[in-house]
């Protein structure tokens, strides 16, 4: 056969050698969020191989490779074993002195309610008044809810953070350094209020950030805007950070039919209870005037003038921490990304508007806590650009006094 006979069939072209076009899939075809949950889980096995190695080296007696830990870049494993332990040290001790006046306060607060149903005012008590209510009928109980509630605030803050890569580097820091802040900070014996209220913020902010999006982010304004919404219900001194509703329409530019849906998730909780508590034969705005009135009755600072000076030591230091992180953000401000920025600039306004909640006359100790969230995102910015003989200490030394901030309280 000469090679003329096999060109005599004329040319074999590109469609016959590769085969059919390929279209893309259809978006049903796609899982939605098998990819980011594989992401958090697939590297635990070669971490914990690792970590028994490092640890049968040193019973063993041989000499173990030389490492340099980079707190800036930590992995998944350590940052939630971080976390689960400063839980443990939280939930730890959250008995004793503060439980007995959580008791005592969730019984005065069962005899205010009895006056109150008698006026006819109230009839219904409000999610915050439940749940003190549920943590003097059961301590034990409520601090293993508040523990999970912990655990599960501070992974959110961590998926958030390596989901829209905020700190141009892959680490899970902002897992224990909400741990930290918040079991340093969570002073007080309602703790379930206290995480409780976190984790709603937390939820909030990230779907405040998944709102941000080419298209409409109906689904996820409106879940953001019904967490506020029910902030202000589980503790009253939260309620400035209802004007994140706003914010976060300018910052991630929303559009009307966005924002009349965020207004309908924001009013329904509150409008929810009025409704039931009408229905039960009290009145139809009782629930929404009594936080009001207990919001602006009292004298402003009145937290910080009624804490010993001992133990306003860490909230002053995470405050400097804040206040470091936010000027290294402004001196790269123009180096990160649109979503990343605005993101930083969102968190920063939801700390100062809780600074604002702790000058207020509802501020209460527990609700120093809902500083951690918004912290927590902050404070790696500045972990990552420091250097490593600076970051370590730092790190050991915020840890070293959460823990003792939280055995001695």
């Amino acid at each position: 056969l000469s090679s003329g006979s096999w060109k005599s069939g004329g040319s074999i072209t590109a469609a016959a050698n590769t085969g059919p076009a390929r279209h893309p899939r259809p978006a049903s075809s796609h899982p939605a969020s098998g990819r980011s949950y594989w992401y958090w889980f697939s590297n635990i096995a070669p971490q914990s191989y690792g970590l028994f190695r490092l640890f049968s080296l040193i019973l063993s007696g041989e000499k173990a490779p030389d490492m340099k830990f980079d707190i800036a870049r930590q992995p998944l494993v350590p940052a939630f074993l971080t976390l689960a332990a400063l839980a443990v040290v939280a939930m730890w001790n959250a008995g004793g002195p503060a439980v007995d006046t959580a008791v005592q306060a969730g019984h005065a607060a069962g005899t205010v309610d009895i006056g109150r149903n008698a006026a006819g005012a109230l009839a219904v008590s409000s999610p915050g008044e439940l749940l003190a209510q549920f943590q003097a009928a059961h301590p034990v109980w409520a601090r293993w809810i508040a523990g999970l509630l912990m655990l599960f605030t501070g992974m959110s803050i961590g998926r958030l953070t390596v989901r829209y890569n905020l700190y141009s580097v892959g680490t899970c820091l902002a897992i224990p350094l909400y741990g930290a802040i918040a079991c340093g900070l969570a002073v007080g014996g309602d703790c379930l209020t206290t995480f409780a209220a976190s984790a709603l913020l937390a939820l909030a902010t990230k779907n405040f950030c998944r709102s941000y999006c080419n298209g409409f982010g109906f689904d996820a304004i409106f879940r953001a805007s019904l967490y506020i919404g029910l902030l202000p219900l589980v503790a009253t001194a939260a309620a400035p950070l209802l004007i994140l509703l706003p914010l976060a329409v300018m910052l991630f530019r929303r559009t009307l039919r966005e924002v009349a849906v965020a207004v309908a998730g924001l009013l329904l909780p509150a409008l929810t209870l009025c409704y039931v508590n009408w229905a039960a034969g009290g009145e139809f705005l009782a629930q929404v005037a009594e936080p009001g009135s207990a919001f602006i009755a009292g004298t402003p600072l009145s937290l910080f003038l009624s804490t010993p000076v001992q133990n306003l030591v860490l909230p002053g230091a995470v405050f400097l921490l804040d206040l470091t992180a936010l000027l290294f953000f402004l001196s790269d401000i123009y180096a990160l990304g649109t979503k990343p920025r605005l993101i930083f600039i969102f968190n920063i306004s939801a700390l100062l508007l809780t600074a604002a909640a702790l000058c207020g006359p509802a501020a209460t100790p527990a609700t120093v806590a809902l500083a951690a969230v918004p912290s927590a995102v902050l404070l790696p910015f500045m972990f990552v650009r420091i250097h490593r003989a600076i970051a370590l200490p730092l790190y050991l030394l915020l840890l070293a006094s959460a823990v003792i901030s939280a055995v001695l309280q």
